[in-house]
């Protein structure tokens, strides 16, 4: 069957596409935040940035917690 660590190109987290769809993600939640949500993030001063920053971090920790899994 073989390592799956052995081919990262094939099997690795592809940092571009991947840096991609975290971007894509935390845009997708910003412009679907309703009203009550979008009022919250202004008073707070939170911004699409702040999103992408969360979503990424989340990103890794779901990588640490899975990295068996996903191998």
């Amino acid at each position: 069957m073989g390592n799956y660590r052995s081919y990262p190109e094939d099997y690795g987290v592809a940092t571009v596409e991947t840096e991609t769809n975290v971007e894509s993600l935390a845009k997708g939640y910003w412009d679907s935040r309703e009203n009550k949500e979008i009022e919250r993030d202004e008073r707070l001063g939170i911004h699409l940035d702040d999103y992408k920053q969360w979503t990424e971090e989340a990103f890794q920790e779901f990588n640490r917690n899975n990295e068996n899994s996903l191998n």
